[in-house]
């Protein structure tokens, strides 16, 4: 898999370079669990790097996914475009559940244990003042350009504007709804 970057560029919005792998026989068993009071799109990234919305939760709803390693996930806010956080990390990447349970309980021994879903929670990130600030400003401008109109320093005013051309560059992102 490639990731050029974890959480994709203000400057190059369209691409964070995402793609699962075709051939990945190594099943992993989620369960997406929205922990935020938001509506999240749950977005698979397929071979191409294309995401695809393969389901959408509500605050305190999950689902349950037969997935593979290494086929990343992402997860936005419906709204507002925002990322989520999937397990503290903006890029979830499925692991088989030896895996999993090796780097978090390592003193356990895992001969015979049947496979089992691993928890994957939704949370909001944690933002600095700035970067909080500028998103919430962001919901109230359809266009960058509508940003010039405000009397802020220069470096605000292209922040703001980047911050809003990603939000429109992630409307179009979604190809549709895989199920």
């Amino acid at each position: 898999m490639e990731i050029s970057s974890i959480v994709g560029s203000y400057d190059n919005p369209m691409k964070v370079l995402l793609k699962s792998e075709r051939h990945s026989p190594t099943k992993s068993y989620v369960r997406f669990h929205n922990l935020t009071e938001r509506v999240v799109d749950i977005i698979w990234v397929n071979f191409s790097g294309d995401y695809v919305c393969y389901e959408c939760l509500g605050s305190g709803q999950y689902i349950d996914i037969n997935t593979f390693k290494n086929h990343p996930w992402i997860a936005y806010d419906n709204i507002t475009k925002d990322r989520m956080h999937l397990n503290k990390k903006f890029v979830y990447e499925p692991q088989t559940h030896q895996e999993y349970f090796a780097e978090h309980y390592p003193n356990i021994r895992m001969e015979n244990m049947r496979e089992i879903r691993i928890l994957v929670r939704i949370t909001l990130p944690v933002h600095s003042l700035r970067f909080a600030s500028l998103l919430s400003l962001k919901d109230k401008f359809k266009e960058p350009h509508e940003v010039e109109t405000l009397d802020l320093p220069r470096s605000l005013m292209e922040d703001l504007k980047n911050v809003i051309k990603y939000r429109n560059n992630c409307k179009s992102l979604v190809l549709g709804r895989l199920r």
